[in-house]
């Protein structure tokens, strides 16, 4: 989302205010629409950007009703197709809707709007991506210091902002605590609320009101066992990078609560402890710490003992892990070795490369093979666009409208962008045994 005042900021002289506005709203993107009733193409919040032919068949009042019926964000006039400005009355409706209202001048195009939108939003993320690849990177070292549950939860309440609690059951290697220390009077309520919330079968994640803010607890768990909670109270709904933080913190935990501490004292451990467990953002944020090069391409190897256990490596059920570079040549002469994969996709990978192992000969190297949904997945991902339809298409079984309601194109786009993505991979969409392979395929790439 993208602050309005920056916005106006960023595009200049190409969206000019006609109300006063807040300049901390936001707006979640640009779309530019012609039509009487846009909102089956909207989904809340948006600048929308038109040059007024709507108003030539309706009201303004019938008009901003509609769009304030789909929450839109604010409204753009385009000067010059018969509008020399904004009409008052579109401007009046619009001021007792709470809906900004701009226009763009004759001559501007509406991309230079877009454009500025899309700088900014990348900006934002690029910070945000800096600032959270910061913030993991710190609680990896945290967990390797010499009081890493503390330093754990001390470097989530500096990352959040708020407060954070860890809350053990039963027996634990840490006691419970909370930072700041100067709130710990709170941790009996706290307790108190996380065995209500979230000491139940199944449970992992639970929220609930504590001391007039929303708290967030999250199960610390070893297999079917809770071990504890950590809990935290932002004072705010708490962001994306927020809950991915979190849930790094609590895998970070969990392993400090299952695991011997002299098994995790190497930086490849505990880089391919995160990493099978998938959350490859703690991963490489360990390794850059810690100046551990992770290959962009690696392959998964099971059941040899004849690696390095220095390396990218860890044990599940006396069977070892490790995780290769893609490039690099192994005489390893036993175990299962995995198709070629990125960080992200270890975690599949390790559960496909597992259950080969289990069917591999008592000696002997068995290579997984190379799929052909594979290749089609690797073809699609050249076009942005083609992958992007085909997995919509894909997950609302072949049903075009709604399929362009969630790309927020024309469902006449669909289907052209379809048969473009089945003369790219030489097949039809429309054979089940394909469809089934690919899907699987995408779903395992989380596309």
């Amino acid at each position: 989302m993208v602050p309005l005042g920056e916005l106006v900021r960023i595009a200049g002289a190409s969206l000019r205010p006609r109300i006063p506005f807040d300049a901390a709203r936001s707006v979640t993107g640009v779309h530019v629409s012609e039509l009487d009733d846009p909102g089956r193409y909207l989904e809340g919040g948006e600048l929308l950007l038109t040059t007024g032919i709507p108003l030539r068949t309706q009201s303004p009042a019938e008009y901003v009703r509609r769009l304030a019926g789909h929450s839109v964000g604010a409204l753009g006039i385009g000067l010059g197709e018969g509008l020399h400005s904004a009409p008052r009355a579109l401007i009046d409706q619009c001021t007792a809707s709470g809906i900004p209202v701009f226009e763009v001048p004759d001559g501007a195009p509406f991309l230079d709007v877009s454009r500025a939108y899309w700088s900014i939003a990348g900006q934002r993320e690029a910070a945000e991506s800096k600032r959270t690849a910061h913030d993991h990177t710190r609680l990896a070292l945290a967990a390797s210091g010499p009081d890493p549950v503390a330093a754990v939860v001390r470097a989530m309440s500096q990352s959040t902002g708020g407060w954070v609690a860890w809350v053990p059951f039963g027996s634990s290697l840490a006691p419970e605590m909370l930072h700041p220390t100067s709130l710990v009077g709170m941790l009996p309520a706290v307790r108190a609320d996380i065995e209500t919330s979230l000491v139940r079968p199944g449970v992992e994640a639970a929220s609930f009101t504590s001391h007039g803010s929303v708290v967030f607890a999250y199960a610390v768990a070893d297999g079917e066992r809770t071990r504890g909670a950590l809990a935290l109270g932002a004072g705010r709904p708490l962001s994306r990078a927020d809950r991915q933080l979190a849930l790094t913190a609590v895998v970070l935990l969990r392993l400090l609560m299952t695991r011997a501490r002299p098994r995790m004292s190497t930086a490849g451990h505990w880089i391919a402890e995160l990493a099978v467990r998938g959350d490859a953002a703690a991963a490489r944020a360990l390794a850059a710490a810690a100046g551990f090069a992770v290959p962009a391409v690696l392959r998964v190897l099971v059941g040899s003992t004849e690696i390095d256990p220095s390396g990218l490596v860890v044990d599940r059920d006396d069977v070892r892990i490790a995780l290769l570079a893609a490039s690099e040549a192994t005489t390893v002469e036993r175990g299962a070795l995995s198709r070629e994969v990125t960080l992200e996709e270890v975690p599949a990978a390790v559960a496909r490369t597992m259950a080969l192992h289990r069917r591999s000969p008592a000696h002997g190297m068995i290579v997984e093979s190379v799929s052909r949904a594979r290749t089609w997945a690797e073809l699609l991902a050249t076009d942005h666009d083609l992958l992007r339809t085909v997995t919509s298409y894909l997950r609302n079984r072949h049903q075009a409208e709604r399929t362009a309601r969630e790309l927020g194109v024309h469902r006449n786009t669909v289907r052209p962008r379809v048969l473009a993505a089945e003369q790219l991979l030489g097949v039809s969409l429309d054979d089940p045994d394909v469809v089934a392979e690919l899907w699987l395929e995408l779903r395992d790439r989380e596309l």
